[in-house]
């Protein structure tokens, strides 16, 4: 059971954090607030959402797991202006999900936790390069390198971080030195990624002002943002693509 308050646009942010990679996704809520993991169908990206309690103007909950229809809930989420306030109702005995803002009222059904995929386990991973940076500046090196290819290099080195798109005839290359990154902790780390799953992260991820990106080489990278001033945090992994010799 879920009896909470929260902002239109800190819900709507989480929410949309989940449907780059999947339109329906498990939600575990206890007394310290709500939780989301899912894979994408390909295997190759997964999402996390934590939202605290404290995110929330007023919480009131019992341990307990819903499957939702992110994508559905979205859209409703759309509709809702800034400064809206949400409240949210989930009551797993009636199979109900409730969204209330600006007067109106939606209820749609909840989904069997069953009938998703379970929540993947997060690997272990040693990823040595540490960046943070302003969002602006990592969806415009995206942006940048989706004009000329279907990838991206991410690559470390002891002072400056880069990200690096080739095509048949171009090339980008966006770089920081460590002065112009929020933080970094360097090492020499080299990872080649989808632009088309980067340019859905891209999406939340601008909603946040800054970026967190862990680098390893020809590892996956995990890509962390906070909402609602660090009482929220959304944090993606994805695989890496293997460059053939």
């Amino acid at each position: 059971m879920l009896d909470a308050l929260i902002s239109a646009e800190i819900l709507r942010t989480g929410v949309e954090s989940i449907i780059t990679l999947v339109p329906e996704s498990r939600f575990r809520i206890s007394e310290n607030g709500l939780t989301s993991r899912a894979v994408d169908p390909a295997n190759v990206a997964m999402v996390s959402l934590e939202l605290k309690k404290d995110a929330f103007d007023s919480f009131s909950a019992t341990e307990s797991e819903a499957g939702v229809d992110v994508s559905k809930l979205y859209e409703i989420l759309k509709m809702a202006k800034k400064g809206d306030t949400v409240e949210l109702l989930v009551d797993e005995d009636r199979g109900k999900l409730e969204i209330r803002f600006s007067g109106l009222k939606y209820s749609y059904n909840l989904i069997d936790p069953s009938a998703i995929r379970k929540e993947p386990k997060v690997p272990n991973l040693d990823l040595p390069a540490r960046i943070t940076m302003k969002s602006e500046d990592f969806k415009k090196a995206i942006m940048a390198g989706e004009k000329i290819s279907d990838h991206v290099v991410l690559r470390t080195d002891e002072d400056n971080f880069y990200i690096e798109a080739e095509g048949d005839t171009d090339r980008i290359v966006f770089s920081l030195s460590k002065a112009e990154l929020i933080d970094f902790t360097p090492s020499n780390a080299r990872s080649m990624f989808s632009i088309d799953y980067l340019k859905e992260f891209v999406k939340p991820i601008s909603r946040s002002e800054a970026v967190t990106i862990h680098l390893g080489t020809d590892y996956p990278a995990r890509f962390e943002f906070d909402i609602s001033g660090g009482k929220g945090k959304v944090e993606y992994l994805l695989a890496p693509r293997i460059e053939s010799e």
